[in-house]
């Protein structure tokens, strides 16, 4: 019995010891030096340009977003951080960007913009 029960406590002991510790951050996508390419694209292409491609005229006044430059202008002069973050009011029509995603966008600002 006493052997049955240390097994079961090491095996117990293992289980734990594989489990991974991940941040909200590192599950939501936020890294430290994030790229357009790796990071940013990948996160408009998903998530705005459903709407922001460019030549929409179907949908209204939509900015267009598809591009390093578009994107990169509409981080740095545009309303996009407010829009996602302060209002929420982007993307229209689906579940507002995770905190960890609009600290991704800001993150790319804050590190300049890196292609």
């Amino acid at each position: 019995m006493k052997k049955f029960k240390l097994i079961v406590a090491l095996g117990f002991i293992g289980i734990l010891g594989s489990c991974q510790s991940n941040t909200y951050d590192e599950i939501g996508g936020y890294v430290d030096n994030p790229s357009y390419e790796k990071n940013i694209k990948p996160l408009f292409d998903s998530q705005c340009s459903s709407c922001h491609f460019q030549g929409n005229t179907t949908q209204g006044d939509y900015n267009e977003y598809y591009d390093y430059t578009t994107i990169r202008e509409s981080i740095e002069f545009g309303h996009t951080i407010r829009d996602v973050d302060t209002t929420k009011t982007m993307p229209k029509g689906g579940a507002p960007l995770s905190k960890a995603k609009v600290k991704l966008l800001l993150q790319w600002k804050n590190t300049g913009f890196q292609p």
